[in-house]
């Protein structure tokens, strides 16, 4: 990955093989240099990436940056190298501490343009990033003499489901900051000195750059020529957000089962990050219900609308303030129907998370796929098998997307007794009504053949 920023245009290859030598004799014998320096480029910038899931909130999360001096070495002229400075002074930053929160606007994946985040998977339209910048200004820092000033920049920071360094596994840049003499004197003589460019390279680099171009240069190694042999410009850091989805669903079955009936859910989200917030979809269930929605519906005694999104504050709303803290456990109610599901999107890796369904007359059963397994494996032990307990399930870290039924049952047996007995008197009454009618039919028979004999 190339930084962007590269030297000005006005540093030219001999400009640097002339810091190698001796510094210019000004008119003026001046001893010293001038603290003021003559115009140049005083700044420049580190470009910060958080990436994400395309469906996750931007979590709350703080990373840290210091500068420090890098190591001095010393030149090589027989070999072509420039030598360098250690670092004088320290660079003013912006963003020096760098938070991000869920009111920040992610940028889609695939508009990224020319900015160099580095995505977890080749689907360009399944992730979005964050982009924020450190900049370090050097307009105040005292150079004193023309060279190339070596700085180390590092982040820090531990949040929670987020990879530091994700893009290369590293977390340091080293910062070569090319001071030359300005050929221009301030307004008592002296001469000035003017930041002419800058080169960011990944991780900490403790060899010297090149003076110019080497004629058999690789251009894949020395793109520019005038750098660090093998190392890699790179003026940006990548941090990955990992997060997890959540969905549990209702099956009713059994001939006594209802269908139509509300049953109700309580998750609970802990060891979150205070703040944090969560989308909820019902692509596959009713947002809003009704009071009394059916006969069978005993947990619905008013108008509902399910949450479309978590909040883990203490009032449940978006911002955390003093008087509103951010909480990193709570629990929040849901209502699902015969077929369908609630999905809880974004949550951080190493959430725990529990989903109680509150009992009725059913003999209820769950089934979980993707993150079947409690525990991370490594805090806290072997794992074991998510399973059904008091109506519930639950996760102390989880790692990756859960899917979990809750399946309940009832059934009714019709009591065979009854109707055998009331099928046998039943049977009885129209064997003796069918004899009651044979005999009458014969009397009368009879009597009609008596008349026709007299």
């Amino acid at each position: 990955m190339k930084m962007k920023k590269n030297l000005a245009a006005a540093v030219s290859v001999s400009l640097a093989a002339a810091a190698l030598a001796v510094s210019p004799i000004h008119a003026s014998a001046a001893a010293t240099y001038s603290t003021t320096k003559a115009e140049g480029t005083n700044t420049t910038v580190l470009n910060k990436y958080l990436v994400l899931d395309a469906e996750a909130n931007v979590p709350n999360a703080e990373f840290t940056f210091t500068v420090t001096p890098g190591e001095a070495v010393d030149a090589d002229i027989e070999n072509g190298k420039l030598a360098v400075l250690a670092g004088v002074g320290s660079p003013a930053l912006t963003n020096g501490t760098m938070t991000f929160s869920p009111a920040d606007t992610a940028a889609a994946e695939a508009d990224k343009g020319t900015d160099t985040p580095v995505f977890a998977t080749a689907d360009t339209t399944d992730e979005q990033y964050v982009k924020k910048q450190l900049t370090l200004d050097f307009t105040d820092v005292a150079f004193t003499e023309p060279g190339v000033y070596r700085y180390i920049i590092t982040e820090a920071g531990t949040n929670q489901g987020i990879t530091n360094g994700y893009s290369d596994g590293e977390l340091t840049r080293t910062l070569d900051v090319y001071v030359f003499d300005a050929g221009t004197d301030d307004e008592d003589g002296n001469p000035q000195l003017t930041i002419a460019g800058y080169v960011m390279y990944e991780g900490t680099v403790t060899d010297a750059p090149n003076a110019e171009t080497a004629e058999d240069a690789d251009p894949a190694d020395n793109p520019n020529g005038a750098e660090v042999d093998g190392a890699v410009k790179n003026d940006s850091i990548t941090n990955l957000y990992e997060s997890c989805d959540l969905t549990f669903s209702k099956t009713v079955t059994g001939n006594q089962g209802s269908k139509d009936k509300y049953f109700a859910f309580t998750v609970k989200i802990a060891n979150a990050v205070p703040g944090a917030q969560y989308d909820v979809s019902y692509d596959n269930a009713d947002a809003a219900i009704s009071a009394n929605p059916n006969a069978a519906t005993t947990c619905i005694t008013e108008d509902v609308t399910q949450p479309a999104k978590l909040y883990m504050t203490a009032d449940g709303t978006s911002a955390v303030s003093e008087t509103n803290a951010g909480v990193a456990e709570k629990e929040f109610t849901f209502y699902l129907q015969n077929g369908q599901s609630i999905e809880i999107k974004g949550l951080a890796k190493g959430t725990e998370y529990t989903v109680t369904e509150a009992p009725e007359d059913y003999t209820p059963s769950a089934v979980i796929t993707g993150d079947t397994m409690t525990g991370d494996g490594a805090e806290d032990g072997t794992p074991e098998a998510i399973a059904l307990a008091d109506n519930a399930m639950h996760d102390d870290f989880m790692q990756a997307d859960a899917e979990i039924d809750f399946t309940n049952n009832r059934q009714g047996v019709i009591p065979t007794g009854i109707l055998s007995t009331l099928a046998g008197s039943l049977c009885l009454t129209a064997i003796g009504a069918a004899g009651i009618a044979g005999g009458m039919l014969y009397v009368k028979k009879k009597k009609s053949g008596s008349d026709e004999e007299e």
